[in-house]
C-alpha cells in the first residue's frame, strides 16, 4: 500500500529570502546615508538645471529639490536672456543645502535723464553723499584686495545680504559674496566710468561722465 509523502519546505529556501530582504533593506539604508538633498530657492518656474553636467527635471517648479549624492557637486542654473548662475557646492550626507541664484539680465534696459528734467538736480545730488556701503564692502574678503581697491560704488543687491553691486573700472557688476572664491559675477552696465545710487529693489541710477539714467535689472 502505497502513502503519498508531502515533503516539507526547504529551511535553506526560507533563510535566502531573509536574506535578499535584509541586503535590500541595508542597501535602502545605506544609500540615504550617503546622499543629502539640494534645495534651490527660486519662485520662477521656468529655470534650465544642469547638475554635474547633466540636465535635471523638477519635481516642483517652485524651489525644486534634488536628492544628490554627498561630495562636491557643479550646477549651473539659467533662464532666457539672463546670464546663467554656477556655483560649486558640497553636499553632506542626510543633510539639506539651500543655494539661492540670481539673475541679471543679458540686455538690460534704461531711461536717459536729461538736464531738463524737473527731477535732475535731485537725483545728482544722492551722487554728493559717500557710495560706499561700509557694511557691503566689508563682507568682501580682503583675499580679493585688488577688486576692493578699484571699487567706486557698493551696495547690497536687491533685498540679499550675500550679493553686492559694485562699480568698478567701466562697468557695475552684481557678484556673490560670502566667500573667499567669487563664483557668480555678472554684468549689469558698461560704459566709461560709471558710478550708481540704488532707486529700488530692481532699478539704479547711474552716472557716466555728464549722462544720467535709470538702469533696471
Amino acid at each position: 500500500m502505497r502513502k503519498n509523502i508531502q515533503k516539507s519546505g526547504h529551511p535553506y529556501g526560507y533563510i535566502i529570502g531573509l536574506i535578499i530582504i535584509l541586503v535590500v533593506v541595508l542597501g535602502v539604508f545605506y544609500r540615504n546615508d550617503q546622499y543629502g538633498t539640494l534645495q534651490i530657492e527660486s519662485l520662477d518656474e521656468n529655470l534650465i538645471i544642469f547638475i554635474d553636467n547633466q540636465r535635471k527635471t523638477a519635481k516642483q517648479d517652485i524651489n525644486p529639490q534634488f536628492e544628490l549624492k554627498s561630495g562636491e557637486h557643479t550646477v549651473v542654473i539659467s533662464k532666457d536672456r539672463f546670464w546663467p548662475w554656477i556655483k560649486e557646492i558640497e553636499i553632506k550626507k542626510e543633510k539639506s543645502t539651500k543655494i539661492q541664484p540670481f539673475f541679471i539680465p543679458q540686455n538690460t534696459s534704461g531711461l536717459l535723464i536729461g538736464k531738463e528734467d524737473s527731477e535732475y538736480t535731485q537725483i545728482t545730488s544722492l551722487f554728493q553723499k559717500n557710495l560706499i556701503s561700509d557694511e557691503a564692502y566689508s563682507d568682501i574678503s580682503d583675499v580679493n584686495q585688488t577688486l576692493k581697491t578699484s571699487i567706486t560704488a557698493i551696495d547690497f543687491y536687491k533685498n540679499r545680504k550675500d550679493v553686492v553691486i559694485i562699480s568698478s573700472g567701466d562697468g557695475i557688476y552684481a557678484l556673490e559674496i560670502g566667500s573667499e572664491n567669487i563664483q557668480n559675477f555678472q554684468p549689469i552696465y558698461k560704459g566709461i566710468n560709471p558710478i550708481f545710487v540704488k532707486k529700488d529693489s530692481s532699478s539704479i541710477y547711474v552716472l557716466d561722465n555728464d549722462n544720467l539714467m535709470i538702469v533696471n535689472y
